[in-house]
């Protein structure tokens, strides 16, 4: 979990510290608990190590409609 109260959850998880990210090609969620956004990438994702930079691969999800 980031400071932002993003959740990650996958199987795998990879970090290149000289390219400062995370990344995989497994399922993964990312769950926002402040405003209850769940995000699903199917094949993987690639994420900058502070979370600002978010990309999901082949992503669906459930967003909330006000």
């Amino acid at each position: 979990m980031n400071y932002k109260g993003y959740f990650l959850k996958t199987e795998e998880i990879f970090w290149d510290r000289k390219k400062k990210k995370i990344f995989n090609k497994k399922y993964t969620t990312i769950i926002s608990n402040s405003d209850n956004i769940i995000l699903h990438a199917t094949n993987g994702i690639e994420v900058s190590e502070d979370f600002k930079n978010i990309r999901l691969k082949n992503i669906s999800g459930t967003l909330p409609i006000k």
